[in-house]
């Protein structure tokens, strides 16, 4: 209920700062959103040590734990600055955020890579020989 009362709170202030001020509306929605977003990953906090720890007794890696909780932060960052944009109606600005998004959990995912090759390789070897 606090989150929406926040979120609520900053949209009404921002629509009648819009009228007068435009560069404060916006810099009041990127404050509302920050805000928003840092206390929803505060609430998170427990399920994703709870789901660390479950990850970690499937017999994953910490290193893999770590490469998917960095891509669910940059895919939350990522959208949220994108629509940012969107909203100051700079919609191609927010599509080049999404591409860089996206080329950094391509970048994040690299070391994984050569251990699926590996493993390809290793099947195929096995299959044909």
């Amino acid at each position: 209920m606090q989150i929406a009362g926040l979120t609520v709170t900053a949209v009404l202030l921002a629509k009648l700062l819009e009228r007068y001020a435009a560069e404060q509306a916006l810099l009041l929605t990127l404050l509302g959103g920050t805000l928003v977003t840092a206390l929803s990953v505060r609430m998170l906090l427990p399920v994703l040590n709870q789901i660390d720890a479950l990850m970690l007794r499937s017999g994953l890696s910490e290193t893999h734990t770590a490469l998917l909780a960095k891509a669910a932060g940059i895919c939350c960052v990522t959208q949220l600055a994108a629509d940012l944009c969107k909203d100051a109606g700079h919609s191609a600005l927010g599509s080049a955020v999404m591409l860089a998004g996206k080329a950094a959990l391509l970048l994040l995912c690299i070391p994984l890579i050569d251990p699926l090759l590996r493993l390809l390789t290793e099947v195929m070897t096995c299959i044909g020989g």
